[in-house]
């Protein structure tokens, strides 16, 4: 029976914050048949196919054994919360799909050797019907699955955290109250930037650590700034205006371009607060505030940059000062971040000026403030 995509999606939601973790023979059919309806619909999403081939592959292992192992259970949920995520997610980010495949790929293969070593280390246990390794195959056919990474300290912290949260939620009202609050820790930009290894996010200031642009200078503190790519130009904006970066599929971007704003409710993900997807003051807002709020699309003003967003725009940057709020489209932004160590008063629309890195390159250097100050909401916390 192939399921509707919204039906077999909300299977997987009704299962995931079930509080009945023994898995009846009936809840299982009605999974297999989500998971054999959702493969077809990500038939060309490679990551998202491989995650359900797992799902399918455990849930084969629990109804053969007839019992439900809380470490599979545990595996069920965390590959189920990441189809629904990616389905919910109006990012087109084929790499950001390809790292959760990775990770739950790593989890799958310590799942698989948990059990073998299990069924073969006790030779009084009663083995399943159908003998592990035959069970939880690998995911044929699955993106670089030869490339799944090593175990490393990360991936053991991770997968502790996992465990950790899988407790919290099977450990009554208290625990249930907690694990959306451990799950958004696990999810801020300082412990995702640990766990892949990667330098934390830079501190937000509150002003912009150059003078003004009324001021000439030619020097200024050391100020961390990303290169963003608007209507074929490259300019550098200070990072620590920038609240949230987040790929958008081409028809979402037509739409909040032809809409002149962006809803933040679309952004929600499950079972993860909106609020810890940002980084500054928007991170301090209550989560129904959010929910209902919507910020305008902002357009940079100043020489050769375009009057509106060119139609290849497929980039959303959420800028942030103060209570000042809004959002811009671009093509591209930097992966890194680069420093800027001088500044030249040059002043052109929206453009303050020039900045100098510390590689020794020159670039335009956008200011977000005079921006925010012109178009962006004023959003006043209570």
């Amino acid at each position: 029976m192939t399921l509707a995509l919204e039906e077999a999606i909300l299977r997987l939601k009704a299962e995931i914050i079930a509080q009945d973790w023994r898995l009846s023979p009936s809840r299982a059919e009605q999974l297999e048949a989500a998971f054999a309806s959702l493969r077809q619909h990500f038939a060309a999403r490679k990551p998202i196919h491989a995650m359900l081939v797992m799902a399918a592959n455990v849930l084969a292992y629990i109804k053969n054994r007839g019992a439900s192992p809380p470490e599979t259970i545990d595996f069920l949920k965390e590959a189920m919360a990441h189809v629904v995520n990616l389905h919910e997610d109006l990012s087109d980010d084929p790499e950001g799909e390809e790292t959760l495949f990775r990770g739950l790929y790593s989890r799958f293969s310590t799942l698989k050797s948990k059990i073998q070593h299990r069924s073969g280390s006790n030779p009084q246990a009663v083995a399943p019907p159908t003998p592990p390794s035959a069970v939880l195959e690998e995911p044929a056919g699955s993106a670089n699955q030869d490339l799944a990474p090593a175990r490393s300290e990360p991936d053991a912290i991770a997968r502790h955290s996992q465990d950790f949260l899988s407790t919290l939620n099977n450990a009554g009202p208290i625990g249930a109250r907690i694990a959306p609050l451990f799950a958004a820790w696990l999810d801020s930009p300082a412990v995702s930037a640990l766990l892949r290894g990667t330098q934390e996010p830079s501190p937000l200031a509150e002003e912009s650590p150059c003078p003004p642009p009324g001021n000439a200078i030619s020097a200024c503190q050391p100020t961390p700034v990303t290169a963003l790519a608007i209507g074929g130009i490259t300019v550098a904006i200070p990072t620590n205006a920038i609240a949230m970066v987040r790929p958008l599929a081409p028809s979402v971007a037509g739409i909040y371009l032809q809409n002149a704003s962006v809803p933040l409710k679309d952004f929600a993900k499950f079972l993860q607060r909106l609020a810890q997807q940002f980084r500054g003051s928007l991170a301090q807002v209550d989560e129904r505030t959010l929910l209902g709020l919507s910020l305008p699309v902002m357009i940079p003003q100043g020489h050769d940059l375009p009057e509106t967003p060119p139609p290849s725009s497929n980039l959303l940057i959420i800028l942030s000062s103060g209570n000042r709020h809004g959002a811009i489209l671009c093509e591209a932004a930097a992966n890194a971040e680069q420093t800027m160590v001088q500044f030249a008063k040059q002043h052109n629309g929206d453009i303050a000026g020039t900045a100098s890195l510390d590689d020794g390159d020159t670039i335009p250097l956008l200011d977000p403030f005079a921006i925010l100050q012109r178009e962006g909401i004023l959003l006043i916390r209570e």
